[in-house]
């Protein structure tokens, strides 16, 4: 279990050095949380409704403040990219 949420880390972090555009960005950030309340629920060795509401309510809020950022940038910047535009 241990080893599954470390490939997920990794794999979101690899993803997430490698992004440019913000939509890739925020799913890597998934991943890494993914990954890390895998590694949590192992370790806590709890099983039961408490955890599994617990971690339904903290991603069900961290989905929406992403969902939030991702319509702010492309309200403000028209674009999700994250290159940078030089001015001339």
């Amino acid at each position: 279990m241990i080893g599954l949420s470390l490939v997920l880390l990794v794999i979101g972090l690899l993803m997430l050095v490698s992004s440019r555009d913000l939509i890739r960005l925020l799913i890597s950030l998934e991943f890494m949380f993914s990954a890390i309340f895998l590694s949590v629920l192992y370790t806590l060795n709890a099983s039961g409704y408490e955890v599994l509401v617990t971690m339904i309510f903290t991603s069900c809020c961290e989905l929406m403040v992403l969902v939030g950022v991702v319509v702010f940038f492309s309200r403000k910047f028209k674009t999700t990219s994250l290159e940078v535009k030089e001015s001339d």
